[in-house]
């Protein structure tokens, strides 16, 4: 036949043909031979793939070739498979044994091929196999992967086989477990079997959404609507219905009900559109075919059509492509295009015309092509023809019908020796079929195994398998012996050990011969349990004849395998005898020599006495062999002798008797040509040569012969066999094959018989009817041999038969013939009926046929199977329908599928039609019925349907009525969006009575009524929403809509009231102005912007700053600030000093902030630098002069423009000296300081200075001038100690200059004499004079350094006398002058006396344990009997400065500033002070300043919040003790909350929260969080934990008449304040509750008295209180003020007359002495310097002090926490060794005057841990701020130290009294 088409069910064949190597077996074989080429081979085939099995392939599973099928034109019938060529007959080398089909392996239960489901449901797949032995049975992955036993939650696989996909959560989708294949195995010693592939796809369910999308169609035309799904979920979601309107639902079907016509895609087509479907809407159903869940698309689509103007050509709205459906389905190809005039459509199936109507089962519906139920024959290439007067349009579709896949083996199981051939053929059934494939189980390495054949076809999948098992393998040796050579005597054992199946046996031979009998010689052989031939040869004491080659022999039915190896015994050559043999004729013969003895030298052969070769046929190898060629009867038969020789020339010869045999020779034979069924056929075997005796032998087709066929044979004679067969059938056709044996060897001859066999029927013809227009299939199918041919003819109207196709029998669609003999009318017409004749004929008599009859029947059919009419209310509807077909024809109205009701307005006629052809061109009246409605209305729209009955079916027309009205009303208006310029109003449309909707208008109108700006905008009917812009922001409006149709416009729907949203400000405020009021604060005032430019309330402002710095890209830092009526202004603090900002400002509504204002810049004011100048050096110049560099503070740390550096300088080891330091201002980085001391260490400091004042001071750093020549040593004296001896004493210089080196003693006697000298050195003071003469003596000294020698002292006198000299005692008193002492003589001693002053014997005084106290002048006064003297030595204690006293004076919001005195700065400068302070609960912050600073101020700090702060200072000695802890709070509190008639204003379902009415207690509102609940305790609802501050705040969801508890906390950096208030909504219908009423009572409270209003009372009630507070502050002062004032120390007045005194002595005659003590370091937190060892480093120990001292070998203790002042005040005495109480001053003194310090920004709780009031310290004035402006004063008795009340206030300058000493560092000082 030759075409796609005309097959239902086609067959493909795949061969796999094995051609199994004698290689391998079953039984453990192990194989050694691979192959370098594939094992398969595909051979190609008309309908399949031949797979070819070459070789051994130990391997692969899975055969690699796959062949993919091209779908061929079929060859056979519907419902019958035939392959286009018979399946190859191989001839076998070993032929197959076919085997019954046992159970070895097989399922039971196949897995699905598709497994769908969902998360909430799981699924399990079951798989089940049996077989001998029990199979396993597992799964693997795609890529073969196996699945472990529990792969996880989401995937288990069961012991039994099943697959278990348990439900989970959407979040767990896996799409490795839940988008996977998985393919189960079943396994056993059998093989392994394949079951058909589970695509696995689990879904996730989830909402989703329908949609129909509007469709824009030309009227007449057809419009095509589509149910838009989402993708992911289109294979399960199926198309159920659609909804047109609210009542019409409209189905699948086959051709439509003429006006809709939903296809089996879910496709909706429209057919004709006229305007009136335009006013329709259309929603579609779906239905998930999981779940179950039917969803309806949630708006519904319009058609919107359009009226073309002129012609417009048709333009396809459909794209080509091809169409895929399964057998027995209906299909649409669809075929719409647009033009104008409508388009007329033609479908042609390849070059022939398709005619619709239901002829074939096929229908024209609105120009697409609906096949009711897809076969075979429909397949093919469609064209879609659309056509108008302007143009046409050509569409092209391939339509493919797939048939079910089903695959078949054969044999299914088969058995075949090794080496043996076996095919596999694949018959494969279906349509179409894009793969066929062969695995193999694989794992297993042999040929034995389950082959398995699949094919598929995108989803669909077949598959089928058959068992080869391999009969027969060749043997194979697996161990083998060696060449072994021995002397005679020892044992030898050879062994082999073979494999194979069947199990091989195992001979041994001897060169060739049989093993010789000997008692010597063991043979033995035995099977192991594995299967494997273990054979063996002993031979017990081996002998010079034992030597030879051995070889074993492994043979079985399927080959042989052998294995030789020479065994050599030492001994003369001995050759063992060789008896008589055979050879055959043509053959080679081979003879080995079997002569033992080593070493041989030489093997000869001879025959007949003669050497061999004498001829090319003849070799002798050089192992002994003699080979014979070709071997010759008569010239190779005869006696041969061997003879072996040794090289000592012994030889032993032996002979043997050659007999050659010919093998039999068949003379070829051959079956006559053309026999003929029943006819006799004879063939003749003939031996031609041979030796005698010959045995016959015959096979058919490799099998012995059937004695049921009825073939015979017989031998003629001994050289003839004759084969006949009686009566030839085709069961006779086949290969004969004759074999003669004799004792040579056996011959094969074989022929063909092919026997004729006529035709038979196989399908006999029989005749049928079809209905007009429909298709028939005449089955007519035979067989013979040859192949028969099928030939349908025709009778005529002359009576004649004629081809089909050759004479007039041809109609419209015609008829067609198949190659498989069926005749297939595609569309029956009347000239199709008639008389056939089917023939069948292959040459071979006789000829069958079949005669059959072929009607064609008319059923009823309409010429218009839908039509629509639209009419208005009131108007007559006419309904008229035109049936065709066989008469007896009748016609009934039915409407809904109920008779028409019996009304007067329905009126029914029935008359004989106009004529009309038919799908044959045949011409038919018919007849026509008419339905007239009366007066109609809108309950008449609906569907009327006409039937049309005959005999041979019925029709039915549905003609449908539209009967219009005008529209309703819109109904759910509502404002969907809400912007400040627009409305988006939406509606659900009206019942469109019957006709479109061509329009909506929208209505706006504000309010109040009577306001301008109203606007009406007028949208297409199709839309159900409309933005009305243009609108104000913030105003109501009052809102309707109205629909507009064919008929008119509607009512509009009841209006609306809404409104427009605020909008954030359009313009800038104005007038932005900056000016800086600090150096850390600007003033910004601006005015609001123009009212109109607003667009809602002003809730604030929004500051933006940023430093000028950071240039055009630089990020404002927005702060957000008050202010919404009139002038706005606010303070920016915490900034840069002397800093250039940039400014802008915007408004601020709830929507959000308005543009910027115009920049404004401006700088803050200069400050004192905050930080030293950097990288300090000094360098000395001279003894007197000394160079400073530095370098200025870091940018960031000058606050303002520098404008001046001061260099301070003070002698470092006397602080206290007077004119020994100063200062130094310049402008540059370098200052040179002169006038010096020589030798001197100077402290240095260096500090800037900008406008604002001097910066702070870098730390002190040391430098010493260079030394010079010292003074004249001081207090020079001369005595005399011998008739001519005198000592000389002298005092160091009070200025050395340096270190001395040396002071020289001058004398000269007289006032002429000559001056002599001696060096001493500086240690000493003193120097004895000798052999002076008895004369008068001037005596000075000098000093010396290393700059030289310095002036002379003042010159003394001495005189040494004749007189006698003796020894006169003396006494040395110390006095003390302050001190403890008090100027008091101090008693000698040797013994310390409680750490006191200690005199020794020799006038030493001795000063231990040192304090601050023991400082002064000290006057040794030395008295004999000619007079005294005395010296004067004045002692400076130097020790760490006293604990600070600290005080808060000034707080803000942001800072905190302090001040502090120091009562005791420890005998040393204090050289700077170390600020700490943190807020409640953080870490320690600290800052440190200079030495002459006394105040600091804490910036950047949280408002409202408590901050702790305690102070150390330190000097050259060390760190004093903290101070006290002050507490402080900057100014602020947590937020205030207002009235609730500030509040809260409601309505029935809102309460308005004022959150701007809070006030925000001095610190920005950070959040608000906000709860709510119902009175009187229901659960609390939260709305927010985190609301952003706002103007207002709508808490919405509220219920009508219902009072609730509403709670709001507000909070700031200084804390958080909750607040309840109660809120009633009003009934429903009651108006809005004003601002302030917070309870609804139904009419507006009375506005309250003045004195009632809060905002009068509260200041008031303040006022007065703070007037009481201040009267009674004063009073206490003036009750507390002291009479007298008792003196204290300091005051200017102690010891004045007495220290002017001492000065005066101290310049003439006395010393001071500096020693330096070590207090313990101050704590919290400071550290311990102290070494590991205890002892403090060296270079805090100065070198400055001029007494000495001692310290004991012990370590001081560690230093103790701070003390904890007592509940009565404890003073210790600086002097005083011990504590004692003194009573508490008053706490107001006469001078200065008293000032009460109070903490305003304390807690009550903080105030009264700490003490309420303390007077300003005495003398301290207060510090001017630098930068913010400050509030009130806070004191040091502000801080929340929980001290004892009441304490001592303080006073100045008196300190609080210092703590006596725990621990001190004992200190010994000295004075000579």
């Amino acid at each position: 036949m030759g075409k796609r088409g005309g097959l239902s069910c086609f067959s493909k064949m795949a061969a796999l043909v094995v051609m199994v190597m004698l290689c391998g077996g079953v039984g453990g074989a192990r194989g050694y031979l691979t192959h370098s080429t594939p094992s398969f081979h595909t051979l190609g085939r008309p309908h399949g793939s031949t797979i070819r099995r070459l070789g051994l392939a130990k391997d692969p599973s899975r055969i690699p070739q796959t062949h993919p099928l091209v779908p061929d034109p079929p060859q056979d019938s519907i419902g019958y498979t035939q392959n286009s060529s018979p399946p190859r007959l191989l001839e076998l080398q070993d032929p197959p044994r076919v085997l019954g089909l046992a159970e070895d392996l097989y399922f039971t239960t196949e897995p699905q091929r598709h497994l769908y489901f969902t998360n909430t449901s799981g699924a399990v797949v079951n798989c089940v196999a049996e077989g001998v032995p029990p199979p396993t049975v597992t799964w693997t992955l795609a890529d073969d992967r196996p699945l472990d036993q529990v792969v996880g939650p989401l995937l288990k696989v069961l012991s039994n086989g099943s697959l278990i996909f348990s439900p989970f959560p959407a979040a767990h989708y896996d799409a490795r477990v839940h988008a996977a294949v998985y393919t189960c195995r079943a396994s056993n010693p059998a093989g392994t079997l394949l079951a058909t592939p589970t695509l696995v796809r689990a879904v996730v369910v989830a909402d989703f959404e329908v949609q129909v999308y509007d469709r824009l169609v030309m009227a007449g035309n057809t419009g095509v609507l589509h149910c838009v799904v989402p993708s992911y979920l289109r294979e399960f979601v199926t198309v159920t219905s659609w909804l047109i309107g609210d009542h019409l639902h409209v189905y699948p079907s086959l051709h439509g009900d003429g006006k809709y016509h939903m296809t089996e895609s879910g496709d909706l087509h429209v057919l004709r559109v006229a305007p009136a479907d335009g006013r329709s809407r259309f929603r579609c159903r779906v239905l998930h075919k999981l779940t179950g869940a039917s969803h309806l698309s949630q708006s519904p689509a319009r058609i919107i059509v359009t009226e073309a103007e002129g012609g417009v050509a048709p333009q396809m709205g459909e794209r080509g492509g091809r169409q895929v459906v399964a057998a027995g389905q209906q299909v649409t190809l669809p075929c719409i295009a647009q033009g104008h005039p409508p388009p007329q459509y033609t479908w042609f199936r390849g070059s022939e015309v398709v005619v619709g109507g239901g002829l074939g089962g096929l229908w024209v519906v609105g120009g697409s092509l609906v096949v009711a139920r897809a076969e075979a024959t429909h397949e093919g290439h469609y064209t879609c023809l659309a056509n108008n007067t302007a143009g046409h349009a050509r569409l092209s579709l391939h339509l493919l019908v797939t048939m079910p896949l089903s695959v078949q083996v054969s044999p299914r199981e088969i058995q075949v020796d090794a080496g043996g051939t076996v095919e596999l053929v694949c018959h494969v059934s279906g349509s179409p079929v894009e793969e066929v494939r062969w695995v193999k189980d694989g794992r297993k390495p042999s040929d034995a195994g389950l082959y398995q054949c699949s094919a598929s076809h995108g989803s669909h999948y077949a598959h089928a398998h058959a068992r080869v098992t391999l009969g027969a393998s060749p043997p194979e040796l697996q161990y083998q012996f060696i060449e072994q050579t021995l002397q005679p005597g020892p044992a030898v054992s050879l062994k082999c050990i073979a494999t194979g199946s069947p199990t091989p046996h195992v001979t041994w031979t001897l060169d060739g011969f049989p093993l010789p009998h000997s008692h010597r010689l063991v043979k033995g052989q035995f099977v192991s349990a594995s299967g494997e031939v273990i054979s063996h040869v002993n031979i017990s004491s081996v002998q010079v004849v034992d030597g030879g080659s051995y070889t074993c022999a492994a043979e079985n039915s399927a080959g042989i395998a052998a294995h030789s190896a020479r065994l050599n015994v030492y001994g003369p050559p001995q050759v063992r005898p060789m008896g008589q043999l055979t050879a055959v004729a043509g053959r080679t013969f081979t003879v080995s020599c079997p002569a033992a003895g080593h070493p041989i030298s030489t093997i000869k052969w001879t025959k007949d006495g003669v050497q061999l070769p004498r001829s090319h046929r003849q070799r002798v190898l050089a192992n002994g062999t003699l080979v014979l060629l070709q071997v010759t009867l008569g010239a190779d038969d005869g006696r041969y002798a061997c003879t072996a020789s040794a090289r000592t020339g012994r030889s032993d010869t032996q002979s043997l008797q050659l007999q050659v045999l010919v093998p039999p020779k068949l003379a070829p034979f051959s079956f006559a040509a053309m026999t003929r069924e029943g006819l006799r056929a004879q063939v003749t075997c003939m031996v031609q040569e041979g030796d005698q005796p010959v045995r016959f032998a015959w096979t058919q087709n490799g099998r012995p012969l059937d004695a049921r066929l009825g073939v015979r044979t017989s031998q003629l004679d001994a050289y003839t066999s004759i084969l006949v067969v009686e009566r030839a059938s085709s069961a006779h056709s086949g290969n004969y094959t004759c074999t003669a044996t004799n004792a040579a060897d056996a011959t094969s001859s074989t022929a063909t018989l092919t026997v004729s066999v006529p035709p038979s029927w196989v399908v006999e013809p029989s005749g049928g009817s079809v209905a007009l227009g429909g298709s028939l299939a005449l089955p007519c199918l035979a067989r013979g041999f040859p192949r028969p041919t099928t030939t349908w003819l025709t009778q005529t109207a002359s009576g004649e038969f004629v081809r089909v196709g050759e004479g007039g029998k041809v109609g419209a669609g015609g008829l067609e013939q198949w190659s498989n003999g069926t005749l297939w009318v595609a569309r029956a017409s009347r000239s199709h009926e008639g008389r056939y004749l089917c023939e069948a004929d292959n040459g071979v008599l006789p000829v069958v046929s079949k005669l059959v009859n072929l009607t064609v029947n008319e059923p009823p059919w309409f010429v218009e199977s839908e039509q629509r009419q639209q009419v208005r209310v009131g108007a007559i509807a006419t309904l008229t329908c035109h049936a065709h077909g066989d008469d007896p024809l009748t016609l009934t109205w039915t409407r809904d599928a109920a008779p028409l009701p019996p009304i007067p307005r329905y009126q029914v006629s029935v008359r004989e039609g106009t004529a009309a052809e038919d799908s044959s061109g045949r011409g038919s009246s018919g007849k026509e019925g008419e339905l007239l409605i009366q007066d109609a209305r809108l309950s008449d729209s609906g569907t009327f349907t006409c039937t049309a009955s005959n005999t041979h079916g019925t029709r039915t027309s549905r003609l449908h009525l539209l009967v219009q009205d005008v529209p309703a009303p819109p109904s759910a208006v509502r404002v969907g969006e809400r912007g400040s310029r627009h409305l988006l109003v939406t509606w659900t449309p009206p019942e469109d009575s019957n006709a479109p909707i061509t329009a909506y208008v929208i209505t706006v109108k504000p309010l109040p009524a009577g306001s301008s700006g109203g606007r009406e905008e007028r949208v297409r009917g199709q839309e159900v929403r409309a933005v009305v812009g243009g609108l104000t922001p913030a105003t109501r409006y009052t809102v309707s809509v109205a629909a507009v149709n064919s008929v008119g416009r509607g009512r509009g729907s009841p209006p609306l009231n809404d409104a427009t949203h605020e909008e954030a400000p359009s313009a800038p405020p104005q007038n932005v102005k900056v000016v800086p009021v600090s150096s850390s604060a600007l003033r910004v005032t601006w005015d609001p912007p123009p009212p109109n430019t607003t667009h809602g309330t002003l809730l604030g402002y929004q500051l933006g700053l940023k430093p000028h710095s950071d240039g055009e890209n630089g990020a404002y830092n927005f702060t957000s600030v008050g202010g919404v009526g009139g002038t706005g202004s606010s303070r920016v603090g915490g900034l840069r000093p002397h800093n250039r900002y940039v400014v802008v400002v915007r408004a601020l509504n709830s929507k959000g902030p308005g543009p910027l204002s115009p920049p404004a810049r401006t700088a803050t004011l200069q400050d004192k630098p905050s930080a030293p100048p950097g990288q300090v050096r000094c360098e000395a110049l001279s003894s007197s002069a000394l160079a400073v560099t530095w370098v200025p503070p870091s940018p960031d740390h000058r606050n303002g423009d520098l404008t001046t550096y001061r260099v301070a300088f003070w002698v470092a080891a006397s602080p206290d000296a007077e004119g020994e330091g100063g200062s130094v201002a310049t402008e540059g980085l370098r200052a040179r300081l002169e006038g010096l001391l020589p030798f001197t260490n100077y402290s240095i400091s260096v500090s800037a200075a900008t406008r604002a004042g001097q910066g702070v001071a870098s730390p002190a750093l040391t430098c010493t001038t260079h030394q010079d020549v010292p003074e004249a040593p001081a207090r020079v004296k001369a005595v005399v100690s011998g008739s001519r001896a005198a000592i000389v004493s002298w005092a160091p210089p009070a200025r050395p200059h340096g270190r001395l080196t040396r002071y020289t003693v001058h004398w000269a006697a007289g006032s002429g004499g000559a001056a002599l000298s001696r060096r001493v050195d500086p240690q000493l003071t003193h120097l004895a004079l000798r052999d002076l003469p008895h004369a008068a003596h001037q005596v000075w000294v000098t000093a010396a350094t290393q700059k030289g020698e310095g002036p002379p002292s003042p010159v003394v006198i001495v005189k040494p006398s004749h007189t006698a000299w003796r020894a006169v005692p003396w006494e040395c008193r110390s006095r003390s002058s302050p001190g403890t002492h008090q100027g008091k003589p101090i008693p000698p001693t040797n013994a310390h006396t409680n750490g006191g002053p200690v005199v020794q014997r020799d006038g030493t005084l001795t000063l231990g344990d040192l304090e601050r106290k023991d400082g002064g002048r000290y006057t040794c006064t030395a008295t004999n009997t000619h007079g005294s003297d005395t010296v004067i030595y004045h002692l400076t204690v130097l020790v760490p400065p006293s604990s600070p006293g600290l005080h808060v004076t000034e707080t803000t919001a942001s800072s905190i500033k302090v001040q502090w005195t120091v009562e005791d700065e420890g005998g040393a400068a204090v050289l700077g002070a170390t600020i700490h302070f943190r807020a409640a609960g953080e870490t320690w912050k600290q800052a440190s300043v200079g030495g002459e600073t006394t105040a600091f101020t804490a910036r950047d700090l949280r408002c409202g919040t408590l901050y702790h702060l305690y102070l150390t200072v330190h000097n050259r000695v060390g760190r004093s003790e903290p101070s006290r802890t002050e507490a402080a709070r900057t100014k602020g509190r947590s937020p205030q909350a207002p009235s609730q008639f500030q509040f809260v204003t409601t309505n029935s379902t809102q309460a308005t929260l004022y959150l701007g009415q809070w006030g925000d207690g001095g610190c920005p509102i950070t959040h608000f969080s906000l709860h709510y609940r119902p009175k009187p305790a229901g659960p609390w609802t939260t709305v927010g934990t985190k609301i952003l501050p706002a103007r207002t705040f709508p808490l919405g969801g509220l219920a009508a008449g219902v009072s609730y508890e509403v709670k709001v906390v507000a909070h700031n950096t200084a804390g958080a304040t909750p607040a309840l208030y109660t809120v009633t909504t009003p009934p429903q219908g009651h108006p809005e509750s004003e601002v302030g009423t917070g309870v609804w009572e139904g009419v507006p409270p009375a506005p309250p008295p003045a004195w009632e209003d809060p905002r009068v009372l509260v200041p008031a009630l303040v006022s007065v209180g703070a007037l009481l507070l201040t009267l009674a502050t004063v009073c206490v002062c003036l009750r507390r003020r002291p009479t007298n004032r008792p003196p204290q120390k300091g005051d200017g007045a102690v010891a004045a007359g007495g220290a002017g005194e001492e000065k005066a002595a101290a310049a003439g005659r006395g010393e001071q002495l500096y020693t330096a003590l070590r207090r313990p370091a101050p704590t919290p937190p400071m550290h311990d310097h102290r070494r590991p060892s205890g002892e403090y480093p060296g270079e805090e120990l100065y070198h400055y002090a001029a007494a000495t001292y001692q310290m004991d070998g012990s370590s001081p203790p560690p230093p103790p926490a701070p003390p904890r002042r007592p509940s009565t005040p404890t003073t210790a005495h600086p002097r005083s060794r011990h504590a004692r109480t003194k009573p508490s001053p008053p706490s107001c003194t006469s001078r200065p005057p008293c000032m009460m310090w109070t903490l305003p920004n304390l807690s009550e709780g903080e105030a009264q841990s700490g003490r309420p009031g303390l007077p300003l310290p005495q003398g301290q004035g207060l510090v001017d701020s630098q930068s913010e402006g400050y509030g009130s004063l806070m004191g040091p008795g502000g801080s929340p130290i929980p001290t004892p009340a009441p304490g001592p206030p303080h006073q100045h300058p008196r300190r609080a009294p210092r703590q006596p000493r725990i621990a001190r560092i004992p200190r010994t000082v000295r004075f000579p």
